[in-house]
């Protein structure tokens, strides 16, 4: 049995305003992050969960909040981690790389025959986590392929460990995805190592909790030997 988690879940896509009424975002449903928050409830986990606007809610009663964009998400990552209550931060929320440089509060004119943005990068928010808990803080990062083989995505989940500030890594193809009957993901503890090949939210629920377990104990004996 899996110790008592905190767990925080990001799930869904950001929104990136252009104007009063138009943003950039994703396809994400958030239903991987919502199966998940179910999935870790019914294992006794406690679970907050953080979804974009108009995504799939779980079924369970979880505290939440919805996000818009990168920078909302952001900062409301940082409030709920500075509390120091979190064990475990989930990020299976589609975050934009990029968004408009400049944002307009009216609506543009769509009398135009042609309509020019200029994007920049959004700041990774992975990296961030971290620093933004007082407390030891297991943090799940996800990374999404379509169509890779097998090297283009451990070079995926490869520089996701690069990046800096994540524990594990789950890889999802979306070919992969579109093709199954349940929900595939291989789950990396490192860069080099070879995946837990799992299917559905629930296996993958079940796979962190052993992780966890894992670094739990982990961190005991060295408090021991210490």
């Amino acid at each position: 049995m899996s110790p008592r988690m905190n767990v925080l879940i990001t799930a869904g896509a950001t929104r990136e305003p252009i104007d009063a009424v138009r943003f950039l975002s994703n396809g994400s449903t958030g239903a991987t992050g919502a199966a998940l928050a179910d999935a870790l409830v019914a294992a006794g986990h406690a679970v907050t969960l953080l979804r974009g606007e108009m995504t799939v809610a779980p079924r369970a009663a979880v505290e939440g909040e919805i996000f818009s964009s990168a920078a909302d998400l952001r900062a409301r990552l940082q409030r709920q981690l500075a509390a120091g209550k979190f064990d475990a931060v989930i990020m299976t929320a589609a975050v934009a790389d990029y968004r408009p440089r400049e944002v307009t509060s009216e609506k543009i004119s769509s009398d135009a025959a042609e309509l020019t943005l200029s994007l920049v990068r959004n700041e990774k928010i992975l990296p961030q986590l971290k620093p933004f808990s007082p407390r030891p803080l297991q943090v799940v990062g996800f990374k999404l392929t379509v169509g890779a083989d097998d090297t283009a995505g451990r070079q995926a989940v490869a520089r996701q460990f690069a990046d800096g500030g994540v524990d594990l890594v789950v890889h999802n193809d979306l070919d992969e995805i579109r093709a199954a009957a349940v929900h595939p993901f291989r789950l990396y503890s490192s860069a080099q190592g070879d995946p837990e090949n799992i299917s559905g939210a629930a296996g993958l629920a079940a796979a962190l909790g052993r992780h966890w377990l894992a670094g739990r104990a982990r961190a005991a004996n060295q408090r021991k030997t210490g």
